[in-house]
């Protein structure tokens, strides 16, 4: 990989920095500036490996269908810059706030997972600083080992510096369809049927056990059908949308500009941000074009970690193989009555031993069960336990992204940890990073939720840069 003079300046101030710690044997994180995990902020001086200037985007090459990208380029800005080269990556994860490092290292899907699998897939080639300070060029054929190990690693393996990103043709609109369901059992049939047919992207939510909805799209250039948008504050939130769309049709079509497709869940986080207006404003579309700047996800993301209110709610997202998503709807409806949900299909990994989708199943399903649980008995940390050994033994994986609670023994029974403590202890990372059940593992909180803390959020970023140690 080609980069500029001032990557590899960049590049030379991360590798002083991983030297020094290396020398010293002080274990570090990486400092990125955001996240888009729902974890909760750790607060206290903490040494850090400073990546935040890693932004920008190098190269998008036209002739051979890729892009050079620094990790912390965020999503939407790759898209836009392909997008004007007509080109868009095969896979792009639903907000535009998380950056390509992060969908690498945190294992982002989304609708044309079904074809493409995670973000990593689609990714050709990493730039690395090692723990010892070295950097190497890692792809399918030069250190294949540590190309797959990085996917869903949580920087626990070494820095990247730079991706080069799979490009393919973009299209002007994306055709949608809707199609209505009413049973867990019918909405995973027809998960699997449009999985088998030939569309570029599927998805699903669920409003009821009885209530739901299969999106199919593809991509095109033309067509006479009605066009919907889904940036503007006047538009309407994807997810109610759909709601009233299907609720006078059973099937219906529609154009999507491609960008508002790619990007459709950002205005209320999917369905979250309506729980801000419990109990103080009506739910109405006044209220949410009223409040549309505080209602897009790299808003959310700051009020959520600002206030710890993470604690409250119940927010995974669990990948499942196909022949056990029904007995784990089931599941969840009884000890979490918690609606909407969403559903992804996901190609199944195999070298990237730590990625979600890396099941013993023909196809993985991606259930997020993002909201407010009903009450019942039993503190935050239990009824979250109370997923972790469901998933378990329903034969699936959480995405770390997430709270994490499991025991050490517990963690290292689900991933392999020989193969991966080789690959650390091979590329230098044991001395420097903790590694990926320590980075993802959740700790009590710092202080409780608060309301006001969510409002201070909003206005100074909880990711403000520490002064490392």
């Amino acid at each position: 990989m080609k980069a500029s003079t001032d990557h590899t300046a960049k590049v030379e101030y991360v590798r002083n920095q991983i030297k020094g710690y290396y020398a010293r044997k002080e274990q570090v994180r990486i400092y990125h500036g955001s996240t888009n995990s729902t974890r909760p902020f750790q607060s206290g001086l903490q040494r850090s490996v400073d990546v935040s200037q890693l932004n920008q985007i190098i190269e998008i090459n036209t002739n051979e269908g890729y892009a050079l990208v620094e990790p912390n380029v965020p999503l939407d800005t790759l898209v836009a810059a392909t997008l004007a080269q007509g080109l868009v990556p095969p896979m792009v994860a639903e907000f535009p706030g998380i950056t390509v490092g992060g969908a690498v290292q945190g294992g982002s899907g989304e609708s044309s997972s079904c074809r493409w699998g995670l973000f990593h897939d689609s990714c050709l080639e990493y730039e690395i600083v090692l723990g010892n300070g070295d950097v190497v060029v890692t792809n399918r054929k030069q250190h294949a080992d540590l190309f797959w190990g990085l996917a869903c690693a949580y920087g626990s393996l070494g820095v990247m510096t730079l991706l080069k990103v799979r490009l393919i043709p973009a299209s002007t609109y994306v055709r949608v369809r809707y199609q209505r369901v009413h049973s867990y059992e019918e909405a995973i049939r027809m998960v699997q049927s449009a999985v088998a047919s030939t569309v570029d992207f599927v998805d699903g939510i669920l409003f009821a056990s009885d209530d739901g909805v299969v999106i199919t799209g593809v991509y095109t250039n033309n067509g006479t059908l009605p066009v919907a948008q889904f940036h503007r504050a006047t538009d309407d939130w994807f997810y109610l949308h759909v709601a009233q769309t299907v609720r006078k049709q059973d099937g219906f079509e529609e154009l999507v500009p491609l960008q508002d497709y790619l990007f459709r869940y950002d205005r209320g986080g999917f369905w979250v941000a309506k729980y801000a207006f419990e109990g103080r404003l009506p739910f109405t579309r006044f209220t949410r074009w009223l409040f549309a700047g505080l209602l897009k996800t790299r808003t959310l993301y700051k009020a959520l970690q600002g206030s710890n209110y993470s604690y409250r709610f119940m927010a995974q997202d669990i990948c499942l193989p196909e022949e056990n998503v029904v007995a784990f709807l089931k599941f969840a409806e009884q000890q979490y009555h918690i609606y909407p949900l969403w559903l992804c299909p996901i190609k199944v990994g195999s070298l990237d031993k730590l990625s979600p989708n890396t099941l013993a199943t023909k196809m993985v399903i991606n259930v997020g069960i993002w909201g407010r649980m009903k009450p019942a008995a039993g503190s935050f940390k239990t009824r979250n336990r109370q997923l972790e050994a469901a998933v378990r033994g329903f034969g699936g994986r959480k995405v770390l992204y997430a709270h994490s609670y499991y025991t050490e023994d517990e963690f290292w029974e689900i991933y392999a940890r020989k193969p991966y403590e080789v690959l650390r202890k091979k590329y230098h990372a044991s001395r420097v990073f903790p590694d990926v059940y320590r980075k993802t593992m959740t700790r009590p909180p710092a202080f409780p939720p608060t309301k006001w803390r969510a409002i201070r959020a909003l206005v100074g970023s909880p990711y403000k840069k520490r002064r490392a140690i």
